[in-house]
Parts: C-alpha cells; structure tokens; sequence
C-alpha cells in the first residue's frame, strides 16, 4: 500500500507529498558488534526488514534506512561506528526538515537502536516547538516486549540476545551462526536497580566476554517470527491512527 521512496521517481513522489502524507524514517546500526554469531550489520537488517513490511501494509512513503546513529556503549568494540549525538540529531533532523519543505508534516522514525532513542525523543520535541512537525518515535525496547516475554526463556536480555538472534533467524539465518552463541549478561551498577527495578540512570560501556546480554543459545526461527509480528502489527495499529490524523 504504500511505497519505498528509493524505487520512485521525482514526479512520482511529487504527487504525494502534503501535510497528510507519513514519511517513515527506520535508523538501524549497520555497522555496530553483536557478539561472534550475529552480523555488525543486525540493527540494519532487522529495521529494514520492519520498514518493509509495515509500507508493504500502510499508506505510508518511506525513506532508505539510516545505517550510522549514536551507540556509545561499543565505541571500544573494533568494527563499531557511533555518531556523537549532537551530530547524530542535527543529521535526523535535517533529513525530516527536507520532507518539510515539500509541505510534509507527519514523520514516523522506526529507531532499532535503544540508545538512540532519547536523543530522538528530544530533537521530535525541538521539531514540534520549532516548525510543527509530528514526529513520532518508535521504542524498540517496548514495541513487542509482551511478546518477548511470551515467548523467551532467558532470564534477561537486551543485546544480541535470545530476542535479537531469533529475528535474524527469520531475516539473515545465513548469517547467523548459532554454534558460537552464549548466555553472559551485563551486571547493572549496585544500586541502580532495587527490587528489579531501575531506580537510577547510569550509562555504562558494553563489557562482557562476547559483547552480548542474555542468552542467544535459546534462540529459534519461530520466536523471531512472533516478535518481527508483533513489532510490524503495532507499528501499523499506530499509522492507522496517525495517517487520519490531521494536523493542526
């Protein structure tokens, strides 16, 4: 239904841009350290992925997916690439700002990273205030997290995990390699968590052995394909919701 705005021609695209159209932005680490099984690239693949199946469903124009973005916790893992977050921003926003200038006013950011998010979350507000633009976010820690509770065994998780290796089993299994999977998990700072919940914010740099979080062995082709599920389905009920909505 809708359309990849890198298949389009000028004239093509012209005709659908207004202040009614949705333009999608997916931000996903294209080179970015997952441990010994997972592809640098997995952020990418499995944003992509995403982005393609929500505008294969909704009326939505979407952009290429951005590779590089702000993932500071693995600036010391070789082959990493992160953008400082001013930088990071600044970039975003004058992407978004281009589509503004051709009447757009309604942007979804389809974010695969967790550390990109509030920078994210601040430069939508900064938009609004500034030139009001809607520009909504998308989290990916939460956007099926009912899901992975569902179907995932590990006691926690959070990169290159159970979660993340099932949705490249679906997407990339000739890049997986399953045989070199583990269970590790990054230890929070003593006292940020009480009664397993986060009390206190404090940014620490990925530093396991393998440079995962929670357990990659238990991951299957079928949880991947309910968690990519659940992801697309809730990005769509939201862009029903937001392609009506007029702005103001």
């Amino acid at each position: 239904m809708g359309k990849l705005i890198k298949e389009m021609t000028h004239p093509e695209i012209k005709e659908l841009l207004s202040d009614k159209t949705v333009v999608v932005l997916p931000i996903g680490g294209g080179s970015k350290e997952h441990g010994a099984h997972l592809p640098l690239g997995t952020d990418y693949f499995v944003t992509d992925w995403i982005a393609e199946r929500v505008t294969e469903r909704c009326e939505v124009l979407t952009l290429p997916t951005l590779p590089y973005a702000y993932f500071p916790a693995f600036i010391e893992w070789e082959g990493s690439v992160s953008v400082a977050p001013d930088h990071f921003t600044d970039y975003v926003a004058d992407i978004l700002k281009s589509y503004m200038n051709y009447g757009v006013r309604k942007f979804l950011i389809i974010d695969g990273g967790v550390s990109t998010h509030p920078p994210l979350v601040t430069m939508s507000r900064e938009l609004m205030n500034r030139y009001g633009l809607y520009v909504a976010v998308s989290n990916i820690s939460t956007l099926a997290a009912d899901v992975e509770k569902e179907v995932c065994q590990q006691k926690r998780g959070g990169h290159g995990d159970e979660s993340e290796t099932s949705t490249m089993l679906v997407i990339r299994p000739d890049l997986v390699r399953m045989d070199l999977t583990c269970e590790e998990y990054s230890e929070a700072f003593p006292g940020t968590v009480i009664g397993g919940i986060r009390r206190v914010d404090m940014m620490t740099s990925m530093s396991t052995p393998n440079g995962t979080n929670g357990n990659s062995t238990l991951a299957t082709k079928e949880k991947g394909e309910a968690i990519l599920g659940a992801m697309v389905d809730n990005l769509c009920a939201f862009l029903d919701e937001f392609i009506r909505f007029e702005v103001r």
